[in-house]
């Protein structure tokens, strides 16, 4: 029977777990990790509301054990590539025909002077989220450093529950990493609006103490804010340095890997967050630390692991999240990330209904759909709404890119209508926004 040791218990790892468990061919599997219980990444800000307990915002270890894995809580601190067998720190040694490294990503922590006081806090593990939703009872006053999607989650989220929140962000506005401008402003201001205060183009220089406490954090401007405590959240970088040790190669995007999710090590495979990804419309590498990219990726990991040849074509980054009313989400190249590329391009904008005129509380879609000159496919789009429908509509633009649709199929595409569900039968967002790049062409 082949031996399959897995690295990480994050969604690339337990995604391998359930597809070897489903082959017809017989797998010895184990799951080695080092964090006893997972939080589940892209819940913890809403973790923070004792609404619910904390192991619902979890990854329940049945979800290796049920699935025929063994599950070992440990640190892998060798590989031997040679005679196939990982080591971990307690001692224990495990022999492997298929290796997979997904380690994962660690917040990304800025050397920022006396970051390490007590009530700073990371946004990640079930530790953060329990420390989060300690300070959220027991404080008033909370800075956030960073305003991409889980930084504004976080401050949403704290001040629904009465804390006073103020966003620290770099960047000129909140969400710019992932939103054309024009729509991360609209995002900024309803944020602005609700009551949390943001401060755009500043950096924290330093962090101030009492008692070994936060108190202050101080800006590049000489400000300093007073702070119960301070959530940060300015990205995560990928989990290499095991795979450095072993010498697998790596790169600032992560570990490298083909299109089989194979390293240059015969046999040892990574997915997840600390593989290097490659867009699926440049395929340059690209940052996509997604859940879905790893489950993507782990697929096919799984699939020539066990024998049934699959290649992975490229991220698209589907993404979609939310601040008060709105949703919002992008997939592929929005503008801004075509340009950076040089590619030759159009963007067809929509402003729609988003059901009929005479119903009720009536909201507008707004979606952008980036599209190639040359060969007029789909290379890009993102929506902005109010109600909880976005990710459906950026689904659809991720579908469309692989699929490869062009202006013309996205005229000519079929779809549902309904009073209360959607536009008017003239008026669909995606139809409407090809028009346009179409008059623009």
């Amino acid at each position: 029977m082949k031996k399959v040791v897995i690295i990480g218990g994050g969604p690339a790892g337990r995604l391998i777990v359930h597809a070897i468990h489903k082959s017809a061919e017989k797998f010895d599997v184990t799951l080695i990790k080092d964090e006893e219980i997972n939080a589940n990444r892209c819940a913890v800000p809403y973790g923070i509301s004792d609404k619910k307990p904390i192991d619902k915002f979890c990854i329940s270890n049945t979800l290796v054990t049920d699935f025929g894995a063994k599950l070992v809580l440990d640190y892998v601190e060798s590989i031997d590539k040679k005679e196939q067998l990982v080591t971990t720190a307690t001692g224990k040694k495990f022999t492997y025909d298929y290796l997979v490294m997904a380690t994962g990503s660690q917040p990304f922590v800025p050397p920022i002077p006396n970051i390490d006081l007590k009530n700073i806090v990371n946004v990640r593990s079930k530790s953060d989220m329990e420390q989060m939703r300690g300070f959220a009872q027991q404080y008033k006053k909370c800075v956030v450093v960073g305003g991409g999607y889980i930084g504004i989650e976080v401050a949403v989220v704290l001040k629904q529950l009465g804390i006073e929140v103020t966003v620290v962000e770099m960047q000129p506005h909140v969400l710019l990493m992932t939103m054309d401008d024009d729509f991360a402003e609209t995002i900024e201001a309803h944020i602005i609006d609700k009551g949390v205060k943001v401060i755009n183009n500043t950096q924290v220089t330093a962090f101030e103490g009492q008692d070994g406490n936060v108190s202050g954090v101080v800006l590049d401007n000489g400000d300093v804010l007073s702070a119960d405590f301070v959530i940060v959240s300015v990205g995560v970088k990928p989990n290499i340095s095991l795979a450095e040790k072993t010498g697998i190669t790596t790169s600032r995007f992560g570990i490298v890997v083909n299109e089989q999710m194979e390293t240059n090590v015969k046999n040892i495979y990574s997915a997840g967050d600390c593989a290097e990804k490659k867009s699926f419309v440049t395929g340059n590498p690209s940052m996509g630390e997604f859940g879905t990219n790893a489950v993507f990726m782990a697929k096919v990991a799984a699939a020539n692991i066990m024998g049934n040849p699959a290649t992975f074509p490229g991220i698209i980054n589907a993404n979609a999240s939310s601040a008060f009313e709105y949703t919002f989400g992008s997939a592929g190249l929005i503008a801004k990330m075509a340009e950076r590329e040089g590619l030759d391009f159009v963007v067809g904008e929509s402003e729609v209904m988003a059901m009929y005129p005479m119903m009720d509380g009536v909201n507008m879609i707004q979606t952008k759909l980036v599209f190639d000159k040359k060969s007029h496919k789909l290379i890009g789009g993102s929506v902005l709404r109010k109600g909880h429908c976005s990710a459906g509509n950026v689904d659809f633009i991720s579908f469309a890119i692989q699929m490869g649709a062009t202006i013309e199929d996205i005229i000519k595409y079929q779809y549902a209508t309904h009073p209360e569900l959607a536009a008017k039968p003239s008026d669909n967002t995606y139809m409407f926004a090809a028009q346009d790049a179409l008059k623009k062409l």
